[in-house]
């Protein structure tokens, strides 16, 4: 007899179940970049619910479903919608529901709160980057954005690298920089908040951008050579930022040139292609080719962010609250005679 239910976890549910352990989350994307590069996946085309009065980038709904073979064997969908202007209203900028299915039966297995796993998985992702890309000696740190998702990427970092000392975090609302100094104190990570832009960047060694700008703002000053730029924003770096990088690395290059982001926009300027790239991530991490090489090398990350990952991190999430009999389980599937007559 095959089980109809569905498994309905929450937020509280996925905190139980590991998915906000660095290192569980990252087990689990290092699985699925290996899978990836192994072309053990599929990803279809992102839907986009875009409305012309609300032409923000960060304005939008985008549906993600992909499909992951071994050692995941899962389908899925991730539906995640963003609004830039709600942290003034006291609400996180972006939301997601995941929906997992039966590659088989193709039947609901699990519906849970998305936001948690899609902004850890984009904060793990950067972390992973750092440990293959980042200089080991690292020592500082510098972040332009100051929402959820810088915070949780300083924080996956620190995680693997203690010995950082320096961070620094510039946001245009000096407010919301201070108060991310305030909760990274609260996790005795010393933060300083700075007044510009470049003053977080120029002397960093890991540099993160994680903002909604719509114009590319950073410089070839702020890529310092030996350093790591972690490329989490949609258009922040310039076209002569990234002509400096001695290698590129990106998640999946034709999932980058099929968007509206630098490397897209490099592409369709005939100032990149995929000889440019030095490796998809996947590439990297099964050894297939090497990460950094050199202490001097300046290395550009630009992930796209795949479904795929967000499918690793709720399987893992949803295994785990299997064994932990967590989460409510609910009838969305009846026999169909049952329902028709």
């Amino acid at each position: 007899m095959i089980d109809t239910t569905s498994l309905l976890l929450t937020q509280a549910d996925l905190q139980r179940c590991g998915a906000t352990d660095v290192d569980r989350v990252a087990a689990a994307l290092e699985q699925c970049l290996i899978a990836h590069e192994a072309g053990r996946f599929t990803a279809p085309p992102s839907s986009f619910l875009k409305r012309p009065e609300c032409p923000h980038v960060a304005d939008r709904i985008i549906g993600l479903a992909g499909h992951l073979g071994s050692p995941f064997d899962i389908e899925g969908l991730k539906w995640v919608a963003s609004a830039h202007r709600n942290p003034e209203r006291g609400l996180p900028r972006a939301n997601a529901v995941i929906v997992l299915n039966d590659p088989e039966t193709r039947l609901p297995l699990a519906i849970m709160e998305g936001g948690l796993i899609s902004a850890m998985r984009t904060a793990v992702v950067q972390a992973l980057a750092a440990r293959y890309l980042a200089r080991p000696d690292s020592s500082s740190m510098g972040l332009v954005g100051a929402g959820r998702i810088g915070a949780l990427t300083v924080w996956a970092i620190k995680q693997w690298f203690p010995d950082i000392s320096t961070i620094r975090v510039f946001d245009l609302s000096g407010q919301r920089a201070h108060a991310l100094c305030d909760h990274m104190a609260g996790l005795n990570i010393a933060v300083e908040a700075v007044s510009s832009f470049d003053e977080a960047l120029i002397t960093a060694d890991i540099s993160i951008a994680t903002t909604t700008a719509c114009d590319p703002w950073v410089t070839p000053e702020c890529f310092k050579e030996g350093s790591l730029f972690l490329n989490v924003s949609l258009m922040d770096p310039t076209f002569d930022m990234v002509g400096l990088a001695d290698k590129i690395v990106v998640d999946d290059w034709e999932q980058c040139i099929h968007s509206d982001r630098v490397l897209a926009r490099m592409h369709r300027a005939g100032q990149v292609d995929r000889a440019s790239i030095h490796a998809e991530f996947g590439e990297i991490i099964s050894g297939k080719l090497p990460g950094r090489e050199s202490a001097d090398e300046r290395i550009f990350f630009n992930p796209f962010g795949l479904a795929i990952e967000d499918l690793a991190v709720a399987k893992m999430v949803y295994d785990r609250a299997l064994a932990l009999g967590l989460g409510e389980r609910i009838q969305l599937v009846d026999e169909e005679w049952d329902v028709l007559f």
